[in-house]
């Protein structure tokens, strides 16, 4: 992938709604098309869950309202031997907000819950956003599933994983990682290029909110465990768990999902048996358009316990 042009690396192949599509199965209530388990994984993939939530409570939206922010909680794995049947209640219509509660559910158990805050778009004389970081364009990057391969092959930590490499090639979103300098590998930071794929051109903006949601799920709860290399075959630290216990994602400004967003990561703390990251998101040139953030369940076993918290400082998130 490295060298090529940004037309070359045009994105025109069509869209394709399967993962955040769903069906209208009563008043405001319904049900997932289609749920992805990752291999390995204990439940289906969080991040389709909040894209698929939102896109229920954006069901409900009338008029020119934008999804603002948008806050989870997952309460227990969902399998993908049975869809989701998603239930809006119309909490709150305003003139400037209006808010909307999503309940999840498989059968009758509870998996999920989310509210979504929507904004009537209005300008405004205050702004300021931090600076995006000058990192490599994703054009000179390579995808996903090499740098998977290449990875194993670099750690020499087992033999290739290539249906794994072909599950994740066959998702709706691609993404490149951002190599870390050097002096930075170790810390809890992480920086990876992504985009839908296919062209979004035709569809409204909810579509490129919830496609985002949907990304915003990959590699940044990991960014809490980056610190323990526990990729290594010698490695001090091995992982027990790590799951998803709520997530949030605030939208700022418009953007196309079907264009390269660089997503920024960093992880102030890990304790307890939990792991905090945040992240940024920003348009190729430079405007943060959203920020996340995210808790989850952080478990693993030390063969050297001595009880010290490793510590950094506040420059570590500067790429």
């Amino acid at each position: 992938m490295s060298g090529i042009s940004a037309a070359e690396d045009a994105n025109t192949t069509p869209f394709n709604e399967r993962a955040l599509e769903l069906e209208e199965t009563g008043p405001d209530t319904y049900m997932s098309m289609d749920l992805w388990q990752p291999s390995g994984n204990r439940g289906v993939f969080g991040g389709q869950v909040i894209g698929q939530a939102l896109s229920a409570a954006g069901k409900t939206i009338n008029g020119p309202f934008r999804c603002n922010s948008v806050h989870c909680y997952f309460l227990a794995a969902g399998t993908n031997t049975q869809m989701i049947t998603y239930k809006v209640r119309r909490v709150r219509q305003g003139t400037s907000y209006c808010s909307r509660l999503v309940v999840a559910k498989q059968g009758d158990r509870v998996i999920f819950m989310a509210m979504a805050s929507f904004q009537r778009p209005e300008p405004s004389v205050l702004s300021h956003q931090y600076t995006m970081p000058r990192v490599p364009p994703p054009e000179s990057l390579v995808s996903r599933e090499a740098y998977m391969r290449n990875q194993k092959e670099r750690l020499n930590n087992g033999p290739v994983d290539e249906a794994k490499i072909a599950e994740y090639g066959s998702l709706p979103v691609e993404s490149r990682a951002v190599p870390m300098p050097k002096d930075k590998r170790g810390l809890p930071i992480n920086a990876i290029w992504l985009r839908a794929k296919g062209d979004m051109s035709e569809l409204g903006h909810v579509h490129h909110q919830c496609m985002l949601a949907y990304a915003s799920d990959f590699a940044l709860l990991s960014t809490a465990i980056k610190p323990f290399e526990m990729d290594a075959p010698d490695a001090r630290y091995k992982l027990g768990m790590l799951v998803s216990l709520d997530h949030s994602v605030w939208f700022h400004e418009p953007f196309r999902a079907d264009e390269w967003l660089l997503y920024v990561m960093e992880s102030p703390r890990s304790a307890s048996g939990r792991g905090l990251a945040v992240g940024r998101i920003y348009s190729r040139d430079g405007v943060l358009v959203a920020s996340t953030a995210q808790e989850g369940v952080a478990r693993g076993t030390d063969s050297e316990p001595d009880q010290k918290t490793l510590e950094f400082g506040n420059s570590v998130a500067k790429l």
